[in-house]
């Protein structure tokens, strides 16, 4: 489990993180949600000790990390753009790093195959200079891997990654998760968040806003709106059918979408309603909310997850 204490952190006159407080459960995702600049990366210094906070305390299974010797073998750290010597191959540069773990050259090679099948890299004698971003991308997660950490900081992994580029990065992540690792993952992609983790958290003016599990959230910020593709004509029948029922709240018409407004607990009684009119309808959608939508609000709900 890793856990960060009220930590804060300033740059000169600049308050960067103002009392985070994040729990990152063992054998989970956390998403760290948050702008460009908001101090996600700040965060994961401080985890990895490049960086001192100010005050607070970050602690792995109850122990305080103070020092890079105290999270060498504990953390993996995989920052966005990882720093790599072009002019050698995947091997190579996985072989370069091992060689400090004074291994056997058998169990040395057995490591590098298996960091490679982790993931996916299948051609291994091609020179780093001529891998896609995904590639490196991977590569760096499999450098991150070396010392077989509890746990792995992922600062913005898929940033600049094309559709496939962020689904293989994601896959590897699942992969990881199912083996126990305890994950923290930096983005601004939000949608890659409701793909992979357990637990969320909001930052915003150096502090967490909302935190929870990421169920919890999406289930607490859910609409009592349906949105029906309809005609004009059939869209008329249907509120001239609910215009008496007591779940109905009221309507909209949006983007040649009706919306139809109920009160909470009433959604089966609704759909039948609507359903049971008369008419052709192509499509009935019951709205919710995204992280996405969470976020651009800045919501603060006092008390629910804070």
């Amino acid at each position: 489990m890793l856990v960060l204490q009220d930590i804060k952190k300033s740059f000169k006159d600049k308050v960067v993180l103002d009392g985070v407080n994040i729990t990152v459960e063992s054998g989970s995702v956390f998403g760290l949600i948050g702008a460009n600049g908001a101090g996600k990366t700040t965060i994961m210094n401080i985890i990895s000790a490049l960086l001192t906070a100010d005050s607070g305390s970050v602690k792995i299974n109850d122990k305080e990390i103070k020092t890079l010797n105290d999270c060498s073998k504990n953390i993996g750290y995989i920052i966005d753009i990882p720093a790599m010597s072009e002019y050698l191959t995947s091997r190579e540069y996985l072989k370069f790093l091992i060689s400090s773990q004074k291994l056997e050259k058998e169990k040395e090679e057995e490591k590098i195959e298996t960091l490679l099948k982790k993931v996916g890299i299948s051609d291994a004698k091609m020179l780093i200079k001529h891998f896609s971003r995904g590639m490196k991308q991977r590569l760096g997660i499999a450098a991150g891997l070396i010392n077989d950490p509890e746990i792995i900081l992922l600062d913005e992994p898929c940033s600049a990654l094309d559709p496939q580029g962020r689904a293989e990065v994601l896959e590897i992540i699942s992969e990881l998760k199912k083996e126990g690792k305890t994950i923290l993952l930096s983005t601004h992609i939000l949608s890659d968040i409701e793909k992979v983790c357990d637990n969320v958290g909001f930052l915003k003016n150096g502090k967490i806003f909302l935190t929870g599990k990421l169920t919890d959230i999406l289930k607490d910020f859910k609409e009592n709106i349906f949105s029906i593709s309809c005609s004009k004509e059939d869209a008329l029948k249907i509120i001239d059918a609910l215009e008496n029922n007591e779940n109905f709240v009221n309507f909209k018409m949006k983007n040649d979408k009706l919306e139809i407004h109920f009160k909470e607990g009433s959604k089966k009684e609704i759909f039948k309603a609507i359903t049971s009119c008369d008419v052709e309808i192509d499509s009935i959608i019951l709205k919710t909310k995204t992280i996405e939508d969470i976020f651009l609000t800045g919501i603060k709900k006092e008390g629910k997850y804070v």
